[in-house]
C-alpha cells in the first residue's frame, strides 16, 4: 500500500493530459419526432422578436430575442453556427452554437465541444463536453414534482399529519 507522500509524489510526475479522454460524442442522431421538433429556422434565417414555439425546434439561424419552446415537452437544437442573442427557456436543449443571454431548461441541457454562452445557466441536469465555453453562472434546480415530494417529506418530519376525515 503506497504512503501519503508516495502517492503525491505519482500524482506530480502523471501527465493529466495524456490520460484525459475526449468523451464528446462523434456523431449524434436525434429524431426530431421522439423530441418533438417540429419547427426550423433556416441558416440564412435572422429573426428579431421575442418567440415563442409550442413544441421543440431547431435553429440553424440567429435569433435577437428570446425564445421560449416546449409548453409540454421538446428539444431545443441550436446549431454549430447559430446563435440566440436573448433568454432560452424550455424543457431540454442541446446547445452547439453560441447563447448571448440567460439559459433555463427545466430537464438536461448539453453544451457541445462548439457551444458559447454567455449568461446565467439553470437546469434540472448540466452535462458539458470538453471545448464548451461558458462566461455566467451555473445552478441546478429541481423538478416541480420533485421539490414537492421534498417538501412533504420535510413536513412530514416536522411531526404534521394530514388526516383524512369522513362521515360515518
Amino acid at each position: 500500500m503506497e504512503s501519503t507522500m508516495q502517492l503525491a509524489q505519482r500524482n506530480q510526475r502523471t501527465n493529466f493530459s495524456m490520460i484525459r479522454q475526449d468523451n464528446a460524442p462523434k456523431r449524434i442522431s436525434i429524431n426530431p419526432i421522439d423530441e418533438k421538433v417540429s419547427s426550423v429556422i433556416s441558416a440564412n434565417s435572422r429573426l428579431e422578436g421575442n418567440l415563442s414555439f409550442a413544441d421543440g425546434l431547431k435553429i440553424d439561424g440567429v435569433i435577437a430575442g428570446n425564445v421560449t419552446f416546449g409548453t409540454e415537452d421538446g428539444l431545443c437544437i441550436l446549431s454549430k453556427g447559430a446563435r440566440i442573442e436573448g433568454s432560452l427557456i424550455g424543457p431540454r436543449a442541446f446547445i452547439l452554437g453560441e447563447v448571448e443571454g440567460d439559459i433555463e431548461v427545466q430537464g438536461t441541457l448539453v453544451l457541445a465541444p462548439s457551444a458559447v454562452v454567455v449568461g446565467k445557466i439553470r437546469c434540472g441536469k448540466f452535462v458539458v463536453y470538453d471545448g464548451a465555453s461558458i462566461s455566467g453562472s451555473i445552478e441546478t434546480i429541481q423538478s416541480p414534482t420533485k421539490q414537492k415530494l421534498e417538501q412533504d417529506a420535510h413536513e412530514d418530519a416536522r411531526g404534521v399529519i394530514k388526516l383524512k376525515t369522513g362521515t360515518r
